[in-house]
């Protein structure tokens, strides 16, 4: 089996080969190590804008021990390092997000629109086109850090921006344009927070 240092080792790496940290700030704060029910292998990047994290997922196909997948994550200053949702104004929040949603409130769409296009954007269609080939079929974490480089290409410092809290107002249109999304969308009962309870 694969050793958790290792994985963390190799995300390093391809972040350090793909993104470009050092252009906006990152630089790499903490390390997680620990594969069990709470936290998940993870590199963690402070900027002065945001956090990132990049994190083991799951060995893919699952149960075999030597290819994984990896995701991307992006945080608040306050986020904790090694859990995922945190008490904020009396009430349990997610502290980390993915960059979907995010992007459709950059591209200026509707809730509408984005409640019917969740878990797609044409960007991200057209990175998957273009990057589908063998020679990552089997590399999952470079595919994801890659695609990220891309978004970074077309959307910094405005995504970094909207996690900054120094932009107050930005987050607070992002927090109803989510909660828009969600009441059009719909609530899954047993996903608790609801998924647009952000900080």
């Amino acid at each position: 089996m694969r050793e958790m240092h290792d994985v963390c080792n190799e995300i390093a790496y391809l972040a350090q080969t793909y993104l470009e940290l050092g252009r906006w700030g990152f630089v790499e704060t903490a390390r997680l190590v620990e594969l069990n029910d709470q936290t998940h292998p993870a590199i963690i990047y402070d900027s002065p804008y945001c956090k990132v994290s990049i994190s083991f997922v799951e060995w893919t196909p699952a149960h075999q021990t030597n290819e994984y997948a990896a995701r991307v994550y992006y945080g608040r200053s306050h986020a904790p390092y090694d859990k995922s949702t945190m008490i904020c104004n009396g009430k349990e929040s997610y502290c980390w997000h993915l960059a979907r949603e995010v992007l459709h409130f950059l591209d200026g769409r509707t809730p509408e629109y984005a409640a019917s296009n969740l878990h797609s954007h044409e960007l991200i269609k057209k990175f998957r086109e273009a990057v589908s080939s063998k020679s990552l079929l089997y590399k999952l974490p470079e595919w994801e850090i890659r695609k990220h480089a891309m978004l970074w290409e077309h959307y910094a410092p405005r995504l970094f921006e909207v996690f900054d809290l120094r932009h107050p107002d930005v987050w607070e249109q992002y927090r109803q344009f989510l909660k828009q999304v969600y009441d059009i969308k719909g609530r899954n009962p047993a996903i608790n927070p609801p998924l647009d309870s952000i900080c």
